[in-house]
């Protein structure tokens, strides 16, 4: 009602100023008139007839209409509160001055007489109500017949007026239808005015409430609708805009729209905005406009011109806020895109590169590598200490890959522990070859989660484009065999694809599908391999060795399936099968008179991390009756230092039961010396990879020789393997190496073999005080 009541009010300050407006006009013409007619009449025989009186009365008339008509012009706003009152007022008032014009003019004989009928056509216009418009006809008419009664009686005198007899003011036939003329023709105007205005005013009230409809229906629209010229001036927008662009009409007027299109979207926009001024059919289109504050929101619409003959062209545009659409289309694409762990792309992504980066090579005549690379015992972190460390093991692995290509390059990581790389741009074998040394560089950096040192490796398999196919599936299948081939060496290394390792791969899929029946079938045998003093040549130990004797194979090197039974979980039975084994048989040994001596089982990585594997030890050793100091383990350095604050807490408690405990492969890990000094080991066993060479090689050599001097500095056993000639025993011998192992003293020999060759090394097996007791 309150905005009813304010729309009407400013409706008739709109019509009361016109009415102000057209005043100043007719006074204007007016006095023009009054001016010409007076110049006039002095250069005529009648000279200016007005007496001073009639001078001063018109004048006053005319003073009287300005002052009230300026008091209007300058306090409309003021007066506003009584416009009910002031409109009929003014009105009346203007009749009054109207027939003091008349009377001036020569009252029945005057000419101004027509002005009742533009003040009655102003009531009408000012008056809504047509019975007031009526009355006030009839005022008009009353005045100007008061005014002939009165100049009639002579109660007011006449003003005589040239070419005028004076008899007509008192010829009462001559009033009386002058009187009628004048009231009829102000009644009759009155009466169409009022019907006329009446019309417009239906006509208005219909056209404003049409437009109060649209513009409440564009107002509740969600789309964003907005009006502007063909240069981007605006004219028109609705709520939504001012609420998802913050900027309402009044603060829109000196911009234009261009100065709210992004940078990127302005091109595209001019284009369309020409293409709609010009008439052509558009289809929608996207842009990207900034809102109050710098914020970006994408928009998509469509533009229309409204061209009206002889006026400028008007642009309509509706448009919606597809911002969350585009994220969320952005985020769904990454989701099918990228890997939701590390953010780096997924299989999908990687094989779309791929095949981006194949054309490419082709055009240009380059080469594209593709590494496969999987991380080595990733799984023994992952079972340890969990998914949620595993997780951001992963993510910071990802990182260093990432850092190890340039931006060119794609990194993927397509499950579980496996990654990809798309390598572009390759000249020649030897970048490849950099970029993989780098990232075995930067992996072998101990990484830092949560408060564990984690240690981690990783195998690379290698294929080219074009040498090695043209298929993307060919190239990524030949480096998966490439990286099993490199783990086959022995892990942390890359390997390029050679068509050789294609009859592994099969070879390899034969050996997963009988490993998974070789325990049940009873295919696995247990060798063993003597360990023997240097001073005293004495056998202090045998080490259990696993063989796997496959039906159709043969017998069957650890170093093939060992990494097999790693992967697919079966490590874990088979190795309770061999503990027990050798633990049985060292039992039996004892039955059958041989001195007491350990017996040496490998315990894989996978073993270690076991959460039960204290208990499975125990129980083993329960279960075959044997002592637990004849009992020794032979865990690896890179197990060890995978995770060496667990490896502490396992180490202890195996010590605690009396195990034996040796670190084999020593030498190829990250060990430091403070490492060493918290583990609860008994031996350190040097890799046979520097007791192969220590004759020829220096490197070696010194290897060697610190290995031995940091065991004999901590109080600790060392045994070197893999001795197979007198001057490499020589030299561990010079060197105070405790013992070693090797071709040199025995080949790995079936159980049945062991207590005759005990025999025939008398003393073999004599106990000893041992330095770490």
């Amino acid at each position: 009602m309150k905005a009813r009541e304010s729309e009407k009010i400013e409706d008739l300050k709109s019509r009361i100023r016109l009415v102000v407006r057209t005043r100043w006009l007719l006074l204007c013409f007016i006095g023009i008139y009054c001016v010409v007619a007076a110049s006039f009449f002095s250069l005529s025989r009648f000279g200016l007839f007005l007496s001073h009186s009639q001078a001063v009365t018109l004048v006053a008339s005319l003073v009287a209409v300005i002052t009230y008509n300026l008091a209007l012009h300058r306090n409309i706003v003021t007066l506003s509160p009584y416009f009910r009152l002031l409109i009929p007022l003014q009105v009346i008032l203007d009749l009054l001055l109207v027939t003091v014009l008349v009377h001036s003019s020569g009252g029945a004989a005057s000419w101004f007489w027509p002005v009742y009928l533009i003040v009655t056509i102003e009531a009408s216009f000012l008056i809504d109500t047509q019975r007031e418009v009526w009355l006030i006809g009839a005022i008009g008419g009353i005045f100007y017949g008061l005014l002939l009664v009165l100049e009639y009686w002579s109660l007011v005198p006449n003003v005589p007026m040239p070419f005028v007899a004076a008899e007509i003011h008192h010829d009462p036939l001559y009033l009386l239808l002058s009187w009628l003329w004048v009231a009829l023709l102000n009644a009759a105007v009155a009466v169409i005015g009022s019907y006329f205005m009446a019309l417009v005013r239906r006509e208005s009230d219909a056209v404003r409430e049409s437009e109060e409809r649209l513009a409440s229906f564009l107002d509740s629209a969600n789309d964003l609708i907005m009006s502007i010229t063909t240069e981007g001036r605006f004219l028109y927008v609705n709520a939504a805009w001012k609420k998802t662009l913050g900027y309402g009409l009044e603060e829109l007027e000196p911009l234009s729209f261009f100065d709210l299109v992004h940078p990127d979207s302005k091109e595209q926009f001019a284009m369309e905005l020409c293409r709609a001024a010009a008439g052509d059919a558009l289809s929608p289109f996207e842009s990207v406009v900034v809102a109050r504050g710098g914020r970006s929101i994408v928009v998509e619409g469509n533009l229309t011109c409204g061209n009206e003959e002889g006026e400028q062209s008007v642009i309509w545009g509706i448009c919606r806020d597809i911002t969350e659409r585009k994220q969320a289309e952005e985020q769904l694409y990454r989701l099918a895109h990228h890997d939701t762990l590390t953010g780096l792309p997924n299989r999908i992504l990687f094989l779309d590169r791929l095949q981006q980066a194949k054309a490419l090579a082709t055009r240009y005549h380059h080469q594209v590598a593709v590494l496969f690379l999987d991380l080595d015992r990733f799984k023994i972190i992952n079972d340890t200490l969990g998914h949620p460390l595993g997780d951001k093991l992963l993510q910071k692995v990802a990182q260093r890959i990432a850092g190890c290509v340039r931006e060119v390059d794609t990194v993927a990581r397509i499950g579980g522990d496996e990654f990809t790389i798309v390598l572009v741009n390759i000249d020649s074998i030897d970048d490849v070859k950099r970029v993989s040394h780098k990232i075995l560089k930067s992996l072998s950096v101990p990484f830092t989660v949560d408060t564990y040192e984690l240690f981690i490796t990783t195998s690379i398999g290698i294929t080219l484009f074009p040498a090695d196919g043209e298929n993307i599936d060919t190239l990524v299948k030949k480096a998966d065999i490439a990286m099993y081939h490199a783990k086959g060496e022995g892990r942390n290394n890359f390997q390029f694809y050679t068509p050789q390792m294609d009859e592994n791969a099969d070879k390899r899929l034969l050996l997963e599908t009988s490993l998974r029946k070789a325990l049940d079938h009873e295919e696995f045998r247990v060798y063993y391999q003597p360990k023997v003093d240097v001073a005293t040549k004495s056998i202090t130990a045998m080490e259990a060795l696993l063989r796997w004797e496959h039906p159709q194979l043969g017998l069957i090197s650890p170093a093939e399936f060992i990494p097999l039974a790693e992967e697919t979980g079966l490590i874990i039975p088979i190795g309770e099968w061999v503990l027990r084994s050798a633990c049985l048989q060292n039992r039996e040994w004892l039955e059958q008179g041989v001195p007491r001596m350990r017996v040496a089982v490998n315990l894989s990585g996978f073993q270690f991390q076991q959460k039960n594997l204290l208990e499975m030890i125990t129980s083993v050793l329960a279960e075959t009756g044997l002592e637990a100091e004849l009992l020794e383990l032979e865990i690896t350095e890179s197990v060890i230092m995978q995770n060496p604050d667990f490896a502490v807490s396992v180490l202890n408690a195996l010590k605690e039961i009396g195990i034996h405990i040796s670190i084999d492969d020593f030498g190829t890990g990250y060990s430091s010396l403070a490492h060493l000094k918290r583990f609860s080991v008994n031996t350190l066993k040097i890799d046979k990879s520097f007791v192969r060479d220590v004759e020829v090689n220096s490197a070696d050599a010194a290897i060697t020789t610190a290995i031995i001097a940091m065991g004999n500095s901590l109080n600790l056993k060392v045994i070197a393997e893999g001795v197979e000639t007198e001057g490499q025993f020589s030299f561990l011998s010079e060197n105070r190496c405790d013992e070693v192992q090797g071709f040199l003293f025995s080949t790995p020999m079936p159980a049945a073999q062991v207590a005759g060759f005990l025999r025939e090394h008398r003393g073999g097996a004599a106990g000893r005080e041992t330095k770490a007791g």
